[in-house]
């Protein structure tokens, strides 16, 4: 008995029959069936697949449209505090309020590029996930005309 042969047909600690491997076809099918059903679960899971992907999507778009509302929040913010300072003409020199303009300023350029940050990232979370499903649809296209054409031959 080689280490291959080892487990096959046994039962496994909790009571269970042991896996059997991708060589071995279920015992209670005939050849055809068995590639129907593998043919059935492979399908299945690229459905299953596919539908993680487009709830992604879905949930990358609202993840979007929050961090983007978020990151406006926190500009509109500073914006209006900015507002509430005098111009510097006006004031006079005072460190600390140029120190605070200054903050402030920089607070709203760096939510500006928060923002196109997070536009960018959606962009290339949509596209890589956009393709993983592509390459899903094909795969379940191709095994959809497998099934098809293997149930047609089966029916002769």
């Amino acid at each position: 008995m080689n280490g291959n042969d080892r487990g096959r047909g046994a039962k496994t600690g909790n009571g269970s029959p042991a896996a059997v491997g991708p060589e071995d076809p279920p015992a209670n099918h005939t050849n055809g069936a068995g590639v129907a059903g593998i043919l059935d679960e492979r399908i299945r899971n690229l459905r299953d697949a596919i539908q993680e992907i487009d709830d992604a999507l879905a949930r990358r778009k609202v993840l979007n449209f929050r961090f983007l509302e978020q990151i406006d929040h926190e500009r509109d913010a500073a914006m209006r505090q900015l507002d509430t300072l005098q111009p510097p003409w006006r004031a006079g020199f005072y460190p600390q309020l140029e120190f605070l303009r200054l903050s402030l300023h920089k607070s709203i350029t760096s939510r500006a590029s928060d923002h196109r940050k997070e536009q960018l990232k959606y962009w290339e979370d949509a596209v890589n996930l956009a393709q993983e499903r592509r390459k899903f649809l094909d795969e379940y296209k191709a095994l959809m005309g497998m099934k098809r054409r293997l149930s047609r031959h089966e029916d002769r």
